[in-house]
């Protein structure tokens, strides 16, 4: 249901109104708006969806529409979280520890956040972001914010609207709209786009790249296989999300696999296109039988290559890695925890917190030693 709307009298411009459940709106007007504002796969309807069906955690949905008239101008998908393993651990680390529930926009397992707006309708995110605090103080949140907003505009709007900040960590993304494939690896020395063509022919004696997933079951094998290795608690992604993922994002699923000479799958990249942009969420590997990423740059040569050769504008290549990413031509884009709390005389203690955060997670190659606990 909509709940009872507490902060459209905030503006005269945009009406807003506090959706309890994704399914309350049309998935279609939705995931139309968020293409219009140049979304990504994390903003849509069925990211959102897939969220209730098995949440990593205790979340209550609590998005936020904008309405000009009876249009849907903006959207700020929302939860108020109960419990989450990744924000835990991040208000841990930056010793910070709220009373209460925390009103998040939206997940810290997405590798974007925040509000969007379609074209003409830039001040409908300023209207979402305060009708956040406002639905925060009626849903008895102390402390509310954004994550992984990117180092764009957002969170420059969010820092002037006096958010703590704390970088936490960092996406790789490639820029792939260029003519052909020869002109994209233009960017990279003629050494190393020989070292990068004899690595791939080397993985290939052992496997064979594809393009198209692996069935659900190995692939959260995989998945779990490799957070294990990395000594990263499972919990943050659980069995039950990544399937409740695997199913709603099915429309949108485009991933590469690695198989061995019998045929068996023994890595994979899951992502998801929408629209110009591919997602590259998820990584598994056999670590029982590989040692390291053996068909890496295999496997990336060739994603890179096909959204090249198709309609891709953007692949984000997620977060960690960052040295490897970066000779496949990808730039960092920095990710920012943003949060507010009710209490004026405790938001410098808020921004103290999140310093702490940022300076103690911070790693080589604008990575964060955190990535392998959390984000």
């Amino acid at each position: 249901m909509t709940l009872t709307d507490p902060v459209g009298h905030l503006t005269a411009e945009h009406r807003i109104e506090t959706l309890s459940t994704i399914h309350d709106v049309d998935a279609e007007v939705w995931n139309r708006l968020v293409g219009l504002a140049s979304g990504s796969v994390f903003h849509s309807w069925q990211w959102l969806a897939a969220f209730e069906d098995a949440p990593p955690g205790a979340f209550e949905p609590r998005h936020l529409a904008a309405y000009r008239g009876n249009e849907l101008v903006g959207i700020c998908p929302a939860y108020l979280v109960h419990d989450c393993p990744r924000l835990s651990y991040l208000l841990e680390v930056g010793e910070f520890a709220p009373t209460g529930p925390v009103l998040l926009a939206h997940s810290l397992a997405a590798l974007d956040g925040g509000p969007l707006a379609v074209p003409g309708h830039d001040r409908a995110v300023d209207a979402l972001l305060g009708a956040l605090g406002e639905a925060a103080r009626s849903a008895g949140a102390r402390v509310w914010g954004v994550a992984n907003a990117p180092a764009d505009r957002l969170s420059g709007r969010l820092m002037r609207q006096g958010y703590a900040t704390a970088h936490i960590t960092t996406s790789y993304r490639c820029a792939t709209d260029v003519p052909s494939v020869k002109e994209y690896w233009a960017f990279a020395e003629g050494h190393r786009r020989r070292k990068l063509a004899r690595e791939r022919r080397i993985a290939g004696r052992d496997h064979t790249v594809l393009d198209g997933s692996a069935d659900t079951d190995t692939l959260v094998r995989l998945v779990h296989s490799l957070l294990q290795d990395r000594n990263t608690p499972t919990e943050v992604l659980p069995e039950p999300f990544l399937r409740a993922m695997r199913t709603r994002l099915a429309p949108f699923e485009r991933s590469i696999t690695a198989a061995d000479r019998a045929g068996e799958t023994i890595g994979a990249f899951a992502g998801w296109q929408f629209g110009p942009v591919w997602s590259m969420w998820l990584a598994g590997l056999d670590t029982a039988r590989l040692p390291s990423f053996v068909p890496y740059r295999a496997m990336a040569g060739r994603l890179v290559e096909s959204a090249v050769t198709t309609d891709v504008a953007t692949i984000d290549l997620g977060r960690s890695n960052g040295m490897e990413k970066r000779k496949l031509g990808a730039h960092p884009v920095p990710l920012h925890l943003a949060l507010k709390v009710l209490d004026r005389g405790e938001q410098a203690a808020l921004h103290a917190s999140c310093l702490r955060l940022e300076q103690r997670c911070q790693g080589p190659e604008e990575q964060l030693d955190m990535t392998r606990r959390c984000c």
